[in-house]
Protein backbone atom coordinates (compact mmCIF):
# COMPACT_ATOMS: atom_id res chain seq x y z
CA UNK A 1 0.00 0.00 0.00
CA UNK A 2 1.20 3.49 -0.83
CA UNK A 3 2.27 5.67 2.07
CA UNK A 4 -0.23 8.33 3.15
CA UNK A 5 2.00 9.68 5.89
CA UNK A 6 0.73 12.99 7.29
CA UNK A 7 -2.27 13.04 4.92
CA UNK A 8 -5.72 13.98 6.22
CA UNK A 9 -8.70 11.79 5.30
CA UNK A 10 -12.22 12.90 6.24
CA UNK A 11 -14.67 9.98 6.32
CA UNK A 12 -18.31 11.06 6.47
CA UNK A 13 -20.23 7.99 7.54
CA UNK A 14 -17.20 6.66 9.37
CA UNK A 15 -18.78 5.17 12.49
CA UNK A 16 -19.54 1.76 11.01
CA UNK A 17 -19.65 -0.48 7.96
CA UNK A 18 -17.49 0.46 5.00
CA UNK A 19 -16.47 3.80 6.50
CA UNK A 20 -15.18 2.27 9.72
CA UNK A 21 -13.26 -0.43 7.84
CA UNK A 22 -11.83 2.15 5.43
CA UNK A 23 -10.69 4.29 8.37
CA UNK A 24 -8.52 1.44 9.64
CA UNK A 25 -6.99 0.94 6.20
CA UNK A 26 -6.29 4.64 5.62
CA UNK A 27 -4.76 4.88 9.09
CA UNK A 28 -2.57 1.84 8.43
CA UNK A 29 -1.18 3.72 5.44
CA UNK A 30 -0.22 6.59 7.74
CA UNK A 31 -3.14 8.99 7.30
CA UNK A 32 -4.85 10.92 10.07
CA UNK A 33 -8.52 10.00 9.72
CA UNK A 34 -11.37 12.25 10.78
CA UNK A 35 -14.50 10.19 11.42
CA UNK A 36 -17.84 11.95 11.00
CA UNK A 37 -21.27 10.56 11.85
CA UNK A 38 -24.33 11.33 13.95
CA UNK A 39 -23.69 8.91 16.83
CA UNK A 40 -21.04 9.87 19.38
CA UNK A 41 -20.68 6.40 20.94
CA UNK A 42 -20.32 4.63 17.60
CA UNK A 43 -17.71 7.17 16.54
CA UNK A 44 -15.75 6.64 19.73
CA UNK A 45 -15.73 2.87 19.18
CA UNK A 46 -14.56 3.31 15.60
CA UNK A 47 -11.79 5.71 16.65
CA UNK A 48 -10.70 3.32 19.40
CA UNK A 49 -10.20 0.57 16.82
CA UNK A 50 -7.99 2.87 14.77
CA UNK A 51 -5.97 3.83 17.85
CA UNK A 52 -5.59 0.18 18.89
CA UNK A 53 -4.14 -0.55 15.46
CA UNK A 54 -1.59 2.24 15.95
CA UNK A 55 -3.32 4.82 13.75
CA UNK A 56 -4.42 8.41 14.26
CA UNK A 57 -8.09 9.31 14.40
CA UNK A 58 -10.31 12.13 15.57
CA UNK A 59 -14.10 12.32 15.62
CA UNK A 60 -16.71 14.95 14.83
CA UNK A 61 -20.45 14.48 15.32
CA UNK A 62 -22.83 15.98 12.79
CA UNK A 63 -25.86 15.26 10.66
CA UNK A 64 -24.53 16.36 7.29
CA UNK A 65 -27.97 16.07 5.71
CA UNK A 66 -28.80 19.32 7.47
CA UNK A 67 -27.82 22.52 5.63
CA UNK A 68 -24.96 24.26 7.38
CA UNK A 69 -23.67 21.20 9.25
CA UNK A 70 -21.01 20.41 6.66
CA UNK A 71 -19.83 24.03 6.64
CA UNK A 72 -19.35 23.93 10.42
CA UNK A 73 -17.46 20.64 10.08
CA UNK A 74 -15.14 22.05 7.43
CA UNK A 75 -14.33 25.02 9.65
CA UNK A 76 -13.42 22.69 12.53
CA UNK A 77 -11.15 20.60 10.30
CA UNK A 78 -9.53 23.72 8.87
CA UNK A 79 -8.79 25.07 12.35
CA UNK A 80 -7.24 21.83 13.59
CA UNK A 81 -5.66 20.19 10.55
CA UNK A 82 -5.53 22.91 7.88
CA UNK A 83 -6.35 20.84 4.83
CA UNK A 84 -8.02 17.67 3.51
CA UNK A 85 -6.20 15.29 1.18
CA UNK A 86 -9.08 12.85 0.73
CA UNK A 87 -12.78 13.47 1.34
CA UNK A 88 -14.88 10.29 1.48
CA UNK A 89 -18.67 10.50 1.55
CA UNK A 90 -20.24 7.18 2.51
CA UNK A 91 -23.16 8.19 4.73
CA UNK A 92 -26.31 6.34 3.71
CA UNK A 93 -29.62 4.90 4.85
CA UNK A 94 -31.48 2.02 3.21
CA UNK A 95 -35.18 1.43 2.70
CA UNK A 96 -36.95 -1.08 0.47
CA UNK A 97 -40.69 -1.17 -0.16
CA UNK A 98 -43.26 -1.41 -2.95
CA UNK A 99 -43.95 2.07 -4.24
CA UNK A 100 -47.55 2.06 -2.99
CA UNK A 101 -46.27 1.32 0.53
CA UNK A 102 -43.38 3.74 0.38
CA UNK A 103 -43.05 5.88 3.47
CA UNK A 104 -42.47 9.28 1.87
CA UNK A 105 -40.87 10.73 4.98
CA UNK A 106 -38.35 7.88 4.93
CA UNK A 107 -37.79 8.36 1.19
CA UNK A 108 -37.15 12.09 1.66
CA UNK A 109 -34.74 11.31 4.49
CA UNK A 110 -32.91 8.89 2.20
CA UNK A 111 -32.55 11.60 -0.43
CA UNK A 112 -31.31 14.05 2.19
CA UNK A 113 -28.63 11.69 3.52
CA UNK A 114 -27.67 9.65 0.46
CA UNK A 115 -27.56 12.58 -1.96
CA UNK A 116 -27.89 16.07 -0.51
CA UNK A 117 -25.45 15.33 2.28
CA UNK A 118 -22.79 14.60 -0.34
CA UNK A 119 -23.54 17.86 -2.14
CA UNK A 120 -23.27 19.84 1.10
CA UNK A 121 -20.02 18.07 2.00
CA UNK A 122 -18.38 18.72 -1.35
CA UNK A 123 -19.33 22.39 -1.29
CA UNK A 124 -18.03 22.84 2.25
CA UNK A 125 -14.80 20.82 1.98
CA UNK A 126 -13.74 21.70 -1.56
CA UNK A 127 -11.49 24.61 -0.48
CA UNK A 128 -9.69 22.27 1.94
CA UNK A 129 -9.34 19.59 -0.75
CA UNK A 130 -7.82 22.22 -3.04
CA UNK A 131 -5.26 22.89 -0.30
CA UNK A 132 -4.47 19.19 0.09
CA UNK A 133 -1.76 17.12 -1.55
CA UNK A 134 -3.67 14.14 -2.93
CA UNK A 135 -6.72 16.20 -3.94
CA UNK A 136 -9.29 13.39 -4.02
CA UNK A 137 -13.03 13.19 -3.44
CA UNK A 138 -14.46 9.67 -3.13
CA UNK A 139 -18.23 9.14 -3.26
CA UNK A 140 -19.71 5.78 -2.30
CA UNK A 141 -22.53 4.97 -4.69
CA UNK A 142 -24.07 1.52 -5.23
CA UNK A 143 -24.20 -1.31 -7.73
CA UNK A 144 -27.97 -0.72 -7.67
CA UNK A 145 -27.32 2.28 -9.93
CA UNK A 146 -26.27 -0.15 -12.65
CA UNK A 147 -28.52 -3.05 -11.69
CA UNK A 148 -31.66 -1.75 -9.98
CA UNK A 149 -34.03 -4.43 -8.67
CA UNK A 150 -37.66 -4.11 -7.66
CA UNK A 151 -38.57 -2.29 -4.43
CA UNK A 152 -35.40 -0.14 -4.41
CA UNK A 153 -37.06 3.14 -5.39
CA UNK A 154 -36.22 4.95 -2.13
CA UNK A 155 -32.59 3.77 -2.14
CA UNK A 156 -31.65 3.70 -5.81
CA UNK A 157 -33.09 7.11 -6.71
CA UNK A 158 -30.71 9.13 -4.48
CA UNK A 159 -27.83 6.86 -5.50
CA UNK A 160 -28.60 7.61 -9.16
CA UNK A 161 -28.57 11.31 -8.28
CA UNK A 162 -25.23 10.89 -6.50
CA UNK A 163 -23.86 9.06 -9.53
CA UNK A 164 -24.81 11.89 -11.88
CA UNK A 165 -23.44 14.46 -9.46
CA UNK A 166 -20.08 12.64 -9.39
CA UNK A 167 -19.82 12.33 -13.17
CA UNK A 168 -20.39 16.05 -13.68
CA UNK A 169 -18.17 17.00 -10.74
CA UNK A 170 -15.35 14.95 -12.23
CA UNK A 171 -15.36 17.02 -15.41
CA UNK A 172 -15.60 20.26 -13.43
CA UNK A 173 -12.68 19.59 -11.10
CA UNK A 174 -10.33 17.70 -13.44
CA UNK A 175 -8.61 20.89 -14.73
CA UNK A 176 -7.55 21.62 -11.12
CA UNK A 177 -6.03 18.18 -10.71
CA UNK A 178 -8.76 17.07 -8.30
CA UNK A 179 -9.76 13.44 -8.77
CA UNK A 180 -13.36 12.37 -8.19
CA UNK A 181 -13.60 8.65 -7.44
CA UNK A 182 -16.97 6.90 -7.69
CA UNK A 183 -17.19 3.56 -5.87
CA UNK A 184 -20.21 1.30 -6.49
CA UNK A 185 -20.24 -1.73 -4.17
CA UNK A 186 -22.74 -4.53 -4.38
CA UNK A 187 -24.45 -5.86 -1.23
CA UNK A 188 -22.28 -5.38 1.86
CA UNK A 189 -22.92 -7.20 5.13
CA UNK A 190 -23.57 -4.20 7.37
CA UNK A 191 -26.38 -3.06 9.62
CA UNK A 192 -27.63 -0.95 6.73
CA UNK A 193 -29.37 -3.91 5.08
CA UNK A 194 -29.95 -6.03 8.18
CA UNK A 195 -33.47 -7.40 8.14
CA UNK A 196 -33.83 -6.82 4.40
CA UNK A 197 -31.28 -9.09 2.71
CA UNK A 198 -32.72 -12.34 1.32
CA UNK A 199 -36.23 -11.25 2.26
CA UNK A 200 -39.11 -10.70 -0.15
CA UNK A 201 -37.92 -7.16 -0.83
CA UNK A 202 -34.22 -7.92 -1.31
CA UNK A 203 -33.66 -11.23 -3.03
CA UNK A 204 -30.23 -11.89 -4.52
CA UNK A 205 -29.81 -13.96 -7.67
CA UNK A 206 -27.34 -16.85 -7.48
CA UNK A 207 -23.75 -15.77 -8.00
CA UNK A 208 -24.13 -12.32 -6.43
CA UNK A 209 -21.80 -12.23 -3.38
CA UNK A 210 -22.35 -10.31 -0.18
CA UNK A 211 -19.15 -8.41 0.55
CA UNK A 212 -17.69 -7.91 3.99
CA UNK A 213 -17.15 -4.29 5.05
CA UNK A 214 -13.40 -4.82 4.85
CA UNK A 215 -13.63 -6.17 1.29
CA UNK A 216 -15.57 -3.09 0.22
CA UNK A 217 -13.19 -0.83 2.16
CA UNK A 218 -10.19 -2.41 0.45
CA UNK A 219 -11.71 -1.62 -2.94
CA UNK A 220 -12.47 1.94 -1.85
CA UNK A 221 -8.95 2.61 -0.54
CA UNK A 222 -7.34 1.04 -3.61
CA UNK A 223 -9.50 3.21 -5.87
CA UNK A 224 -8.33 6.32 -4.02
CA UNK A 225 -4.65 5.35 -4.08
CA UNK A 226 -4.76 4.27 -7.73
CA UNK A 227 -6.71 7.41 -8.71
CA UNK A 228 -9.41 5.35 -10.39
CA UNK A 229 -12.40 7.19 -11.85
CA UNK A 230 -15.03 4.56 -11.20
CA UNK A 231 -14.93 1.16 -9.49
CA UNK A 232 -17.60 -1.52 -9.24
CA UNK A 233 -17.19 -3.97 -6.36
CA UNK A 234 -16.61 -6.82 -6.75
CA UNK A 235 -14.62 -5.79 -9.80
CA UNK A 236 -15.59 -8.85 -11.83
CA UNK A 237 -19.11 -7.39 -11.95
CA UNK A 238 -17.97 -4.29 -13.85
CA UNK A 239 -18.68 -5.75 -17.34
CA UNK A 240 -22.11 -6.91 -16.20
CA UNK A 241 -22.84 -3.48 -14.76
CA UNK A 242 -21.99 -1.81 -18.07
CA UNK A 243 -24.11 -4.30 -19.99
CA UNK A 244 -27.06 -3.74 -17.67
CA UNK A 245 -26.96 0.01 -18.32
CA UNK A 246 -26.61 -0.46 -22.07
CA UNK A 247 -29.30 -3.16 -22.25
CA UNK A 248 -31.74 -2.84 -19.32
CA UNK A 249 -33.70 -5.88 -20.46
CA UNK A 250 -30.75 -8.07 -19.50
CA UNK A 251 -31.31 -7.40 -15.80
CA UNK A 252 -34.94 -8.46 -16.02
CA UNK A 253 -33.91 -11.59 -17.90
CA UNK A 254 -31.20 -12.37 -15.33
CA UNK A 255 -33.65 -12.25 -12.45
CA UNK A 256 -36.22 -14.34 -14.29
CA UNK A 257 -33.66 -16.97 -15.30
CA UNK A 258 -31.94 -17.30 -11.93
CA UNK A 259 -34.78 -16.79 -9.44
CA UNK A 260 -37.73 -19.16 -9.76
CA UNK A 261 -41.07 -17.44 -10.23
CA UNK A 262 -39.43 -14.00 -9.85
CA UNK A 263 -42.19 -12.00 -11.52
CA UNK A 264 -44.89 -13.87 -9.64
CA UNK A 265 -43.05 -13.23 -6.37
CA UNK A 266 -42.88 -9.51 -7.14
CA UNK A 267 -46.56 -9.45 -8.08
CA UNK A 268 -47.56 -11.24 -4.86
CA UNK A 269 -45.47 -8.91 -2.70
CA UNK A 270 -47.04 -5.84 -4.28
CA UNK A 271 -50.55 -7.33 -4.02
CA UNK A 272 -50.05 -8.38 -0.41
CA UNK A 273 -48.85 -4.90 0.53
CA UNK A 274 -51.83 -3.34 -1.21
CA UNK A 275 -54.22 -5.72 0.54
CA UNK A 276 -52.57 -5.08 3.90
CA UNK A 277 -53.40 -1.39 3.55
CA UNK A 278 -57.04 -2.12 2.77
CA UNK A 279 -59.37 -1.71 5.78
CA UNK A 280 -61.33 -4.79 4.73
CA UNK A 281 -58.58 -7.18 3.72
CA UNK A 282 -55.91 -8.92 5.79
CA UNK A 283 -52.90 -10.99 4.77
CA UNK A 284 -52.87 -14.58 6.05
CA UNK A 285 -50.11 -15.22 8.59
CA UNK A 286 -48.82 -18.11 6.50
CA UNK A 287 -48.36 -15.87 3.45
CA UNK A 288 -44.69 -15.64 2.36
CA UNK A 289 -45.21 -11.90 2.05
CA UNK A 290 -46.77 -11.43 5.50
CA UNK A 291 -43.62 -10.41 7.38
CA UNK A 292 -42.49 -7.93 4.74
CA UNK A 293 -45.93 -6.40 4.45
CA UNK A 294 -46.13 -5.79 8.19
CA UNK A 295 -42.65 -4.29 8.29
CA UNK A 296 -42.93 -1.99 5.30
CA UNK A 297 -46.44 -0.60 5.46
CA UNK A 298 -46.66 3.19 5.11
CA UNK A 299 -45.52 4.83 8.31
CA UNK A 300 -43.11 1.99 9.16
CA UNK A 301 -39.55 2.87 8.15
CA UNK A 302 -36.56 0.56 8.50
Amino acid sequence: MQSMQSEVVVLIGGSGGIGQAAARRFAQAGAHVVLVARGQEALERAAAQVHQAGGQASILTADVSQPGAATALAKQVEQTLGRVDVLVYGAAVFHAAPVTALDLDVARRAMDINYWGAVYAVQAFLPLVRAGQRKCIALVSSLSVHCTPAFFTAYAAPKHALHGFALSLRQELAPEGIRVVLVAPGPVDTGLIEGYLHGDLYRLPPGVPVLTPDEAARGLVQAVLQRRQQVVLPRRFAPLARLSIAFPVLLDMYYRWTLRHWRESVRQTVAATHNADSPTTSVPAESPCHQSVQKYRPGHGP
